[in-house]
């Protein structure tokens, strides 16, 4: 008999990330602003998924969605960094930012390239 090994279950291997409302809200206007329309898309894409009266979202897309969307919460966390936005302004912090990512890469590991 083989040993038992700690395998993801595949029901759980869905790409997605969880976001608290003040990050979805902050990020979609973020992606809105950006004069590219493929952003738009994707801010539409989250949107969409969003609940009202819920406090956290958790948001499923597609391989190549999500990486771009991580790629935008990375950005946002500079942002933090570079002093050009506050917790007061967004009304959430770095960590949080830093915290939706980890749980991400936690529970699903690092996107594979598409």
């Amino acid at each position: 008999m083989a040993p038992y090994r700690c395998r993801p279950n595949v029901m759980l291997a869905a790409p997605v990330v969880t976001l608290s409302t003040a990050i979805a809200r902050h990020l979609c206007a973020d992606l809105l602003g950006r004069p590219d329309p493929a952003w738009h898309r994707l801010a539409h894409l989250v949107t969409e998924q969003l609940f009202p009266g819920s406090t956290h979202h958790t948001v499923t897309l597609a391989s190549r969605d999500l990486k771009d969307l991580l790629a935008v919460l990375l950005d946002i966390a500079i942002d933090f960094y570079d002093a050009t936005l506050s917790p007061e302004a967004c009304g959430f912090t770095e960590a949080d930012i830093q915290e939706a990512i980890d749980v991400h890469h936690h529970h699903y590991g690092p996107l594979l390239d598409c």
